[in-house]
Order: structure tokens, then sequence, then C-alpha cells
């Protein structure tokens, strides 16, 4: 244990795991350009817009990403790691690989977005926007959901091309559309601008992305082919559904229950208050992120198995280290943050200090979630996400009513400990051993 803290051990920690680390620090430097103007927008604009405000921008935000769940079909997280596979394995077919990548989400938005366009006075009644008639807002959600679809696809297969300082530059134009474009929308047409803004910050982010994957794959003499291929789309789908179903469990709970405690009286407060404790909660997992974003094309790819070993447990170290560090930080600074986005601090008090735990929790799990998808068992992280979703909604339902700001928060930490107890069970059969990060035997 000692020898992994100390300096020659840390040293070579590092040089065997370079390849790791160097796609950890590009794509750090690319989503700190990005997120971080991004977390100063939401600051800006909450304190300008208020609490009630941002809640309501937090239903609609979450009825997006349900419908982005059903348009992506897993493939943020198969794409990087099929992308990485192909690259290696099956070069001569991965121009067909993000051809029927494409093809697929596109079918399905084209559906999804027709459904929408015939229910959503049913299914989403909250999809109301001041500047807008009724039919022009839900089309400015459709085009929302099309535009953050294939923006999330894009940076998967950049992320599998392994085209991070590409992504340093997409995610530094998202940042400036964020500060430059969001912001001045919010204040001049409140809700309504920061959801065209939004819109048009992901059609950006797709036109650029679009224009770094043709450079990478001109690279590798490769063209993006539009032919359907059976065997391409089974592939596609054997990574993809189980992540679909995942998703869809999450997102389908958050919409539900943010929906929830939206419909209550103060409820579009409450929930703009976990909203902000949400983008806290973000923040402090910006290197966790980055850690998820990097690690699955490298453990699926790599076929060294003690290399794969200790890349996961210095992957989970790191998260879990890091993630309590920044919790008891913002523990300590809890007003001041609170402060910052000029929000109640009675009312966001606990369920800050509620989510800050949280963080931690969720963090372990979204690693312990790859090491499952690249050990080809997805439909654990399904199972695990399908337990998830349902102690959000039960939790969520049993506590709305009495204790309405912390509903949420409550339900997001339980969800998460119960979770991470079935992934930590399904792994105890493949325990980690903290000598394999200074040893060479497996």
């Amino acid at each position: 244990m000692r020898g992994i803290f100390d300096k020659s051990g840390i040293k070579e920690l590092i040089a065997e795991n370079s390849r790791f680390y160097n796609a950890l620090f590009f794509s750090t430097l690319s989503a700190v350009v990005s997120q971080g103007l991004n977390f100063l927008t939401l600051i800006l604009i909450t304190r300008k817009v208020g609490e009630s405000s941002m809640g309501h921008f937090s239903v609609i935000q979450s009825i997006v990403i349900l419908l982005v769940s059903f348009g992506l079909l897993g493939q943020n997280v198969s794409s990087a790691a099929l992308t990485s596979r192909f690259k290696k394995r099956y070069p001569n077919h991965l121009g067909l690989l993000i051809g029927n990548a494409y093809m697929l989400s596109g079918v399905v938005l084209i559906l999804v977005g027709g459904i929408l366009l015939f229910s959503a006075d049913r299914l989403f009644p909250e999809i109301y926007l001041d500047s807008f008639p009724r039919l022009a807002g839900i089309a400015v959600v459709i085009l929302w959901t099309f535009a953050m679809t294939f923006d999330m696809m894009q940076v998967s297969i950049m992320i599998g091309l392994e085209a991070y300082r590409d992504l340093i530059k997409t995610d530094a134009l998202k940042g400036l559309i964020s500060i430059s474009l969001i912001y001045p929308l919010s204040i001049r047409y409140g809700l309504s601008g920061i959801v065209v803004g939004y819109l048009i910050s992901c059609f950006m982010g797709v036109m650029t992305n679009q224009f770094f994957i043709r450079k990478n794959l001109r690279i590798l003499h490769v063209t993006v082919r539009f032919r359907y291929s059976p065997m391409i789309i089974s592939r596609i789908l054997d990574i993809g559904l189980p992540v679909f179903t995942a998703a869809l469990f999450i997102s389908f709970a958050t919409w539900l229950t943010n929906k929830m405690v939206f419909a209550e009286i103060n409820g579009a407060a409450a929930l703009g208050i976990v909203f902000v404790c949400r983008q806290i909660m973000s923040l402090i997992q910006f290197f966790p992120v980055q850690i998820s974003r990097v690690l699955l094309p490298i453990i699926s790819e790599d076929k060294d198995v003690h290399s794969k070993k200790k890349v996961r447990i210095t992957s989970l170290i790191t998260v879990v280290a890091i993630c309590t560090i920044l919790a008891v930080i913002g523990l300590l600074f809890e007003d001041y943050i609170l402060m910052t986005y000029k929000v109640d601090a009675a009312s966001a008090s606990w369920p800050y200090r509620i989510i800050l735990l949280t963080v931690i929790f969720s963090s372990v799990n979204m690693i312990l979630g790859q090491f499952v998808i690249a050990g080809k068992n997805p439909w654990i992280r399904a199972l695990a996400d399908f337990l998830i979703s349902m102690a959000m909604i039960g939790i969520t339902l049993l506590l709305k009513d009495n204790y309405l700001f912390t509903a949420l928060p409550w339900a997001l930490l339980i969800s998460y400990i119960l979770s991470d107890i079935i992934l930590a069970f399904y792994f105890r059969g493949k325990p980690f051993s903290l000598n394999g990060l200074t040893t060479n035997t497996v």
C-alpha cells in the first residue's frame, strides 16, 4: 500500500498507465473550457431568473434527456467502445460503423419527433415557453432533442478515435456559446431564451464535431458510408441496448420525479434548488466524468489483463479520493457557494448537504458501470440502473408531501447506495488488490 503513494511508486504508476493519463489530461482540458464556461453561465442565469424558472427549465431539460435516450439507443457508450475497436481491428469497416450509427439514430429520432408532435399535450404538458406558441415550443424541444442526440454520439465517436485535442476545440466553442449567447438570451426572453440558446449550442456542436470527425477519418483514409449493414447494426445494439435500457430507466425516473415535485405547491422553487445542487454535483464530478470518458475505450480495447486491472484500480481510487475531498471543501464553504447562486439558504442547506454525500456514491457508480460494460456484461449495468430508478420514484413519492425540498436529494442518495451495493456484489468474485498497482503479477 505504501508503495502506491511514495515518489517512485507514483512515477511507476503514471509510466505504466501513460495512455490512460494522456487521454485523461486532454479530455479534462477540453471539458474545463466547455463546462467551466457553462457552469459560470448557469450561475449568472440562476441569479437573474430565479430558482422557480430554473425549476421549470429543469423539467423541460429532463424531457429532452428522456427523448435523447431513445434517439441514442445507448450509442453514447457503444460508439466510443466500437469506434476504438474498429479503429484498431477492423479499420476497413470503421466508416460503415459510423454511417450505420447515424442512420439508426436518425430513423429513431424521426419516429420520436412524430410521436411527440402529436401527443405532447397529453404526455408533456410542462412544455410551454412564454415567447412561443404551444406548437412552436414543442418544435423547439424536438430540434433540441435531435441536436443533443447527435452531439453526444459524435463526442463518443471522437473519444473512440482518441481525438482529444479536437475535443478541446469543440468544447471551447460550446463554452463560448454558453457565455456569449445563452446568458443574453435568458436576460431578454427568460426561459424561452435559455432553451433556444442551448438548442443553438447543440447545433453548433454537431457541425463542429462532424468537421473534426471527417478530419480524423481522412488521416485514417476512412470515408463514412451510409449503407445498411445488419452485422454492424447488430454490433451496435449488442452493446447499445443494455446501455439504452439503463439510460431509459434513469432518464424516465428523473423526468417523473421532476414532474412530481414540479406539480406541488412551491414545487418549481424546490426543483430549482435541486437543479442548483445538481450543478454543484456536476462540478464535483468533473474529474470522475473525465476518467469515465477515457476509461471505457481503453479497458474495452486493451488485451493486457494486468494493464486493465491497474487502470481500473487507479481510476476507482482516484475518483473516491477526489470526490471525498471536494465534498468536504463544499461543506466547509456552503454559505459562500449558495450565496453565489442567490438561492434561499434556509431552503437549500439540507438538499445541498445531501447532494454532497450523494456525489461520492454516484461517482463510484459511474466508474463501476464502465467496468461492467467493458467486461461485456452491460445488462448488469441495466439492472443497477433499474434499481436506482425504482428507488428514486418510490422515495420521492413517499417524501414529497412532507419533505418537498429534500425528497429528490434523499431519493438520489439512497438509490445510488443501493446500486453500488448491487455492483459491489457482482464484483465480489473479482476482488481488486491494491498490490496490483505496484507488482507485475495478475
